[in-house]
C-alpha cells in the first residue's frame, strides 16, 4: 500500500445507538487491548462516540453523560493524547484534576477517566514516530526527548489550536464518510494529526519534561487488580485477593482506586460487573432468559439482587435495556 493511501480517512463511525454505547473502541479497530466504561452512580446511561482513522492514527470525539470511570489501555508502540473540553465537577484523568486547557498523556500506556458529565477529544498515534517528529522540529536526537505522563499545562493560544484541529479533522472524517470529494480528495489525516501533536508538544520545555518523574505506584496498582478480576472470569473476587495481587496493604488499595477511580475496589468491580451486564444485553437478541444469562455471564449470580441494584444504578429495568438491544 502507498504512503498517500494509507494517509487517507480509511475508518469513519458513530458507535452509539439510543445515545448507549454498543461497540468497543476495541471493535471500532483502535490500537487498544482493553476498555471498559464503568458507571459509578446513579442515572440515565448516555453517551456518544465517533472515531476516524486509517492504519496509523485514530482521533476520537467522545460525549459521556454519566458520572463514570473509563478504562483505557493502549497497545504497545503507541502514544495517546486526551483533551477534555468541557466537563461537570472535578473530572479527573490518571489521578489528576483536569484543567482548562490542560492535554493528557498515558501512564503506563493506561488511561483512568473519572467524572460526572464530560467531552473529550483525542488521537492515538504510534510512539516512535511520534518522538522522532518531536525531535525534528526540535532539531535534536529522539534520543533527547522524553514524554510525559501527567497532565500538560498549555498556554491558551496552543490550548485552542489542539481543540479547533482535532474538531476540524472529526468534521473532515464525516464530509469522506458523507463522500465530499471536494474535502476529502487532498485530505492526508496522518500528516494533519501529526503537524497538530508534535506542535503542541514543542510547547513544552525539555527541562520540565525531565524533571516531571514518573506517577507509577497508582496506575501499577490498579492495573494489578484490574487484571485479578479479569483473570477471576466471572468469579468471585475479595479484598484479600486484590491485596495478593497488587502487593500492597488494603489502606494503600483504597487510596489508589479512590484517587484513580473514585470508589472503594470491591464496589468498582462490583459496578463493572453491573456495566459488562449491561453491554451483554446490549448486543443480545431479545428472546426468554437473556437478562438470566446476562447477570450470570457478568458473575451476578442473586438474580434479584441484580436486577434492584441494576435499576438503581442505571434507572431502568434490564428488560428495558434488553428491548433496546441490536437488531
Amino acid at each position: 500500500m502507498e504512503d498517500k493511501d494509507r494517509s487517507r480517512v480509511k475508518n469513519f463511525s458513530t458507535w452509539s445507538q439510543y445515545g448507549l454505547l454498543v461497540r468497543s473502541p476495541i471493535e471500532a479497530r483502535m490500537p487498544v487491548i482493553e476498555s471498559s466504561v464503568t458507571q459509578v452512580a446513579p442515572g440515565p446511561s448516555d453517551a456518544d462516540a465517533t472515531i476516524v482513522s486509517n492504519e496509523d492514527v485514530t482521533v476520537v470525539h467522545t460525549l459521556v453523560r454519566s458520572h463514570s470511570v473509563g478504562a483505557l489501555v493502549l497497545k504497545s508502540g503507541y502514544i495517546g493524547f486526551y483533551y477534555p473540553r468541557r466537563w461537570d465537577g472535578d473530572l479527573k484523568v490518571n489521578g489528576v484534576l483536569a484543567t482548562p486547557g490542560a492535554i493528557h498523556l498515558p501512564v503506563d500506556d493506561t488511561y483512568y477517566v473519572h467524572g460526572k458529565e464530560r467531552d473529550i477529544v483525542g488521537c492515538v498515534l504510534p510512539r516512535t514516530r511520534f518522538i522522532e517528529t518531536v525531535a525534528a522540529l526540535r532539531g535534536v536526537d529522539p534520543g533527547q526527548v522524553a514524554l510525559h505522563e501527567r497532565a500538560l499545562e498549555l498556554p491558551p493560544s496552543a490550548s485552542r489550536q489542539v481543540r479547533k484541529g482535532l474538531e476540524s479533522i472529526i468534521d473532515t472524517g464525516l464530509a469522506c464518510d458523507n463522500n465530499s470529494i471536494s474535502r476529502c480528495s487532498s485530505f492526508d489525516l496522518t500528516n494533519a494529526v501529526f503537524e497538530l501533536m508534535a506542535g503542541m508538544y514543542l510547547y513544552v520545555r525539555p527541562e520540565v519534561m525531565r524533571k516531571s518523574g514518573r506517577v507509577r505506584d497508582p496506575a501499577r496498582i490498579v492495573r494489578a487488580a484490574e487484571e485479578r478480576f479479569v483473570e477471576a472470569m466471572g468469579e468471585p473476587v475479595s479484598l484479600a485477593d486484590l491485596c495478593a495481587a497488587t502487593g500492597v496493604s488494603k489502606s494503600v488499595l483504597y487510596l489508589a482506586f479512590q484517587n484513580w477511580c473514585g470508589e472503594p475496589p470491591i464496589a468498582y468491580f462490583h459496578k463493572r460487573r453491573l456495566a459488562k451486564a449491561r453491554s451483554h444485553l446490549l448486543k443480545t437478541e431479545r428472546r426468554r432468559g437473556a437478562v438470566k444469562q446476562a447477570a450470570l455471564s457478568a458473575g451476578l449470580t442473586e438474580l434479584g439482587r441484580f436486577s434492584r441494584e441494576y435499576r438503581q444504578l442505571f434507572g431502568e429495568q434490564p428488560s428495558v435495556t434488553l428491548s433496546r438491544s441490536v437488531p
